[in-house]
């Protein structure tokens, strides 16, 4: 009777092996699960995740300590400086809608740069040479405003002549989220969620509220070195206060969400006054 049950369970392993041999082949033939792995087995990265618009792949946890399985294409994450390209789109509505252009001195509608030369088109390019703020900032202090960030980066010397380099900067689209209120006449993150979110249906993508630290719905953790202390190594970082970080990162999305960008239209409403955008200078 044991040798019964022994050569039963042989076989069942054999059944269940030969089962799953198709699914442990088809993960390692396929070169985007392959990279996913190497971020978590090679790399040190807790989970990662791929989504194409129809499959999901995940490697790794979600969270190191409970270890539960990586979220999958409806989890929120912060997009960070992803938040640049919907900022950038609702810019260029203005220009579109003729209420701003792009040769325009930033200094016109953001009086904190009155007297520089710097232009719309160069705070969108990057081109500006206004110095990074986000190193300058004492993240351990309460939040400051636009305006103090702002100040911080023109007591600074330029990087170079706006126009003549290119160098990245946060600090480009900090001014850009300024320049959006005030033509907008309405905080930019409504105005982007009027002119971009909505009518593209990111309804999964939101701008988190003053002083909310957590992220919404389902999420991975999310570790690295926190700007306040970095002394401590990686840590936890899931909480932080995503509404500082503004036009040039404050967004929260999930996979699934920029997917929904491709192939769609967007549903323009009428400009804001008649006639055709002007001509770009």
């Amino acid at each position: 009777m044991l040798s019964k049950r022994i050569g039963a369970t042989i076989l069942l392993a054999a059944t269940l092996t030969g089962a799953f041999a198709p699914v442990a082949a088809a993960r390692q033939h396929d070169p985007v699960q392959r990279q996913l792995d190497l971020l978590v087995d090679r790399d040190g990265v807790p989970g990662a995740l791929a989504y194409d618009g129809k499959v999901t792949r995940t490697a790794g946890v979600a969270d190191l300590e409970s270890g539960r399985p990586m979220v999958d294409a409806q989890g929120r994450f912060r997009v960070a400086s992803n938040t640049k390209a919907l900022t950038a789109a609702a810019v260029m509505r203005l220009v579109a809608d003729g209420r701003i252009r792009l040769g325009d001195r930033a200094g016109t509608y953001v009086p904190q740069l009155a007297g520089h030369a710097v232009t719309v088109r160069q705070l969108l390019k990057q081109t500006s040479g206004i110095p990074e703020y986000t190193t300058l900032v004492d993240w351990s202090l309460p939040p400051g405003t636009p305006e103090d960030h702002l100040d911080l980066a023109l007591k600074e010397e330029p990087g170079f002549e706006p126009g003549t380099d290119w160098g990245y900067s946060n600090t480009d689209y900090l001014v850009l989220g300024m320049l959006i209120d005030k033509v907008a006449g309405v905080d930019f993150r409504t105005y982007i969620e009027r002119t971009v979110l909505r009518p593209l249906r990111l309804d999964d993508t939101y701008w988190p509220a003053p002083g909310e630290l957590h992220l919404r719905g389902p999420h991975a953790r999310n570790y690295g070195i926190h700007p306040a202390r970095p002394e401590a190594g990686r840590v936890d970082m899931t909480e932080l206060p995503g509404y500082e970080f503004g036009a040039s990162g404050g967004l929260v999305s999930t996979p699934r969400g920029p997917q929904r960008l491709l192939g769609r239209p967007v549903r323009r409403s009428a400009p804001s006054r008649s006639g055709p955008a002007p001509d770009d200078p």
